[in-house]
């Protein structure tokens, strides 16, 4: 899950201090956490953005063969899709505006968070 925050460097001294949790990846404007299994992002607000609500959730998926096309027929719309080094990811919209990072990687032990922001939403394309 990533949340937006104000203080980034507060909110990771909490995360890290406080909880126990590893950094596992930074960058100009955000944190990822990782706390067992699980990664936690923390990303800078916008000017004006709410604070401490859900930028996006993040899901491994086990397969990446045929994903796209099986999100297609369920008739969810797909916002952006993202290859990276160490993982591949397929990002959806969700119910009420909820954004939805499906991930895979190779190696599932893997928590490397290379990315950045998630890509904002584009408008669906009319159907014919």
């Amino acid at each position: 899950m990533d949340v937006k925050v104000r203080n980034r460097e507060k909110a990771r001294r909490f995360f890290v201090e406080q909880l126990g949790m590893d950094i596992v990846g930074e960058g100009p404007d955000h944190t990822f956490l990782l706390f067992g299994d699980q990664v936690l992002g923390l990303h800078d607000a916008e000017e004006g953005e709410a604070l401490g609500g859900v930028d996006h959730i993040a899901l491994r998926v086990s397969e990446w063969t045929g994903l796209r096309s099986r999100v297609g027929r369920a008739r969810v719309v797909i916002i952006g899709e993202k290859e990276r080094e160490d993982s591949r990811s397929l990002f959806l919209r969700g119910p009420e505006g909820l954004r939805i990072e499906l991930v895979w990687r190779p190696d599932p032990h893997s928590h490397s968070c290379s990315h950045g922001t998630v890509p904002p939403p584009k408008e669906p394309e009319a159907e014919e």
